[in-house]
């Protein structure tokens, strides 16, 4: 949670700084959407596993570097999968994606792709049995140990629409687990994002 907590810090700190530098070619705005995790290499010991959506929802700052562009975001999301068929495993985190990426296009419609990296700070872990309440990982009967920290790959690709001074955002990007989220397996967390957003831009 420290870490959490410290991640949201430095991510408030970024913003704050943007107002001053120039502020021509710099957006800041908020997203949202669904997030559609699954877990890959999973224990021999679970049986059946299926993907469940969850949430993301943030802010975001887009530095555009005349085609391209940087861009730094901080987003609650929720990663969840389905075991045996009923049990619900939960893990919520504070995610900073930093990518870097290209806009074809510098009119109103402005397609893009990007690639960067990720790291995500976990928040809070769960299991929930069908029939019976949620329970926290670190309870003596769930015993389930994970890393406070995990790393990831981002891929996507997005269309923002510009009217005036503010822009609306349509993102669809992969997550690629790149770390472990526990040391007693090789369990990691892969994920579609659907995220839409808007944004306003700085000294245009």
């Amino acid at each position: 949670m420290k870490r959490a907590l410290f991640a949201a810090a430095v991510i408030v700190g970024f913003l704050a700084t943007t107002s001053d530098v120039q502020a021509q070619g710099i957006t800041i705005g908020a997203l949202g959407g669904y997030n559609y995790s699954e877990l890959s290499d999973l224990p021999s010991g679970i049986s059946e596993v299926g993907q469940k959506g969850g949430l993301a929802v943030g802010a975001f700052v887009d530095i555009n570097l005349t085609g391209f562009f940087v861009s730094v975001e901080g987003l609650y999301v929720e990663n969840k999968a389905e075991t045996d068929g009923t049990d619900t495993f939960q893990q919520t985190f504070i995610q900073v994606p930093v990518y870097l990426g290209y806009r074809f296009l510098s009119g109103m419609v402005r397609p893009a792709l990007y690639a960067g990296g990720t790291a995500s700070f976990e928040t809070d872990c769960s299991v929930e049995v069908e029939g019976f309440p949620s329970t926290d990982c670190a309870d003596d009967l769930v015993g389930i140990s994970t890393n406070s920290a995990i790393w990831g790959a981002v891929f996507g690709g997005g269309v923002d629409v510009a009217v005036g001074p503010v822009i609306l955002t349509g993102d669809i990007r992969y997550n690629l687990g790149l770390s472990k989220i526990s040391d007693t397996d090789d369990s990691k967390w892969n994920s579609w994002m659907v995220l839409v957003g808007i944004g306003f831009g700085l000294g245009v």
